[in-house]
């Protein structure tokens, strides 16, 4: 094979992941480039390939530093970021420009990617969007709108998770990571900003409150929730509403704020 003939069809492949996935279902079609397939080592490229497009992703660790630890330290980064070099090849699009909207499409594409039956994909889906969402209240402003109507203080954001990113963090930070004691259970997270992007609180909720949190658009009233949830519910509803109020989560009146799930 002539080396420049090799380069050119290693250069097309980084290029474009899809001819690799192409040249691998059907090797010879290689051979109309005058190259054996056999001689030709596409999982090498194709690993090159995620390579090339998680370095063009290193921008998004200082917002996102624990999330590509847990890549490193599982193995999934050249797996994950070959998949998606592929997905972009295919849809035939580039990489957004900003670091924002780098966060939001390789969210988009996990959450479509990840097979969350594997404990390590459960978890880093959990844990990107545990930093994603501190990383979202830490740009946003409060608005100036007003109801009067239970409506949410400041910026929240809410996530249900099978197990809890914060002891992935904790675990991470450790000299090894072992996946499996990172215990399973429902993790019901509120990331809440009251106006401050440096104070930022991260609440734990029971299903009833992570439910009203989510419902909370600045426009129903007590009245509506009643009527949505069934008849019977007030007093639970009441006091839920009470011990969001306590914390300081929810109010009667005030700035109107936009809700994340």
């Amino acid at each position: 094979m002539l080396a420049r003939r090799v380069h050119a069809i290693m250069a097309a492949g980084l290029e474009n992941p899809e001819l690799l996935a192409r040249w691998q279902q059907k090797p010879d079609l290689l051979r109309a480039y005058g190259v054996d397939p056999a001689a030709f080592d596409l999982d090498a490229i194709r690993k090159f390939a995620g390579l090339s497009a998680k370095v063009k992703h290193n921008g998004l660790r200082s917002e996102l530093p624990l999330t590509f630890h847990f890549l490193n330290v599982s193995g999934l980064e050249i797996e994950i970021f070959g998949a998606y070099a592929l997905h972009k090849a295919r849809a035939g699009t580039r990489y957004a420009p900003t670091t924002g909207e780098r966060i939001v499409e390789l969210v988009d594409f996990l959450r479509d990617w990840l097979d969350f039956g594997k404990r390590e994909h459960s978890q880093l889906w959990d844990l990107i969007r545990h930093e994603t969402a501190l990383a979202q209240l830490q740009k946003l402003t409060p608005s100036s709108k007003k109801c009067r109507v239970p409506h949410i203080v400041g910026e929240i954001i809410l996530h249900e998770m099978k197990s809890d990113p914060r002891v992935i963090g904790k675990l991470l930070r450790e000299k090894s990571f072992d996946h499996e004691r990172v215990p399973r259970c429902v993790t019901r997270l509120g990331y809440w900003n009251a106006g401050d992007p440096d104070e930022i609180s991260i609440i734990d909720l029971d299903e009833l409150g992570f439910n009203l949190l989510s419902l909370v658009d600045g426009k129903r009233s007590l009245t509506d929730f009643n009527r949505l949830l069934g008849r019977g519910i007030s007093k639970k509803l009441n006091d839920a509403f009470a011990e969001l109020a306590s914390v300081g989560v929810i109010s009667l009146g005030g700035p109107l704020p936009r809700s994340f799930n």
